[in-house]
């Protein structure tokens, strides 16, 4: 019984421990395994959204779609310049939406059931223009800034939820902005579980 207290204890100390599964014994005697609720946080670098008419990308996957996969659900996510749409409403098939907050990455720890936007012909899920949804244009040194403390919310093709965060929009992800290679998203996400929580 003590063994059983003993493991989960050391895995909230240990954050190693804590991405692995483990045994426990519960009360009965019965061994079950015990996994992390935790999601995995993805980082992707340098997409490459100088492409036209986009770069299509799976959050499922992790990995680009190939462009003939636009009019179906292979995809979640699309890139061009700064324009961002969703795999849903206008753009594609999928149930896709998206909706901006005010809340840092870290702190989303469950992602709301409804209030998600399609893309439509007045505008997409995810506004465009500066300042008016993950980014601002900053006159002073004449670049995209991802804006601090936004994050998009975002239901995907198949109607999973998922959170993520633009890091930087030039190659390299750089700290002195603006590069001469612009348009290169580094981002990260996670996909909630079935429950909504991250």
């Amino acid at each position: 019984m003590f063994t059983s207290l003993l493991i989960p204890v050391l895995t909230l100390l240990n954050p190693f421990t804590a991405e692995q599964s483990f045994n426990i014994q519960n009360i009965s005697g019965q061994i079950v395994t015990a996994k992390p609720v935790k999601s995995d946080i993805i980082v992707i670098k340098d997409l490459n959204a100088n492409t036209k008419p986009y770069i299509y990308f799976s959050l499922a996957t992790g990995k680009e779609s190939p462009a003939d996969a636009a009019k179906t659900t292979k995809w979640d996510i699309a890139f061009s310049k700064t324009t961002i749409i969703v795999n849903g409403g206008t753009s594609g098939p999928g149930q896709g939406g998206a909706l901006v907050v005010e809340e840092p990455f870290e702190l989303i720890k469950e992602a709301p059931k409804a209030g998600y936007k399609t893309d439509a012909e007045s505008g997409n899920a995810i506004p465009g223009g500066s300042g008016n949804s993950w980014y601002k244009y900053d006159m002073n040194v004449h670049a995209i800034l991802p804006i601090v403390g936004r994050t998009i919310l975002l239901k995907t093709a198949e109607g999973k939820l998922a959170k993520i965060e633009i890091i930087s929009y030039y190659k390299g992800a750089p700290e002195d902005v603006p590069t001469e290679e612009a348009s290169y998203f580094t981002f990260r996400y996670a996909i909630a579980d079935e429950s909504g929580k991250f």
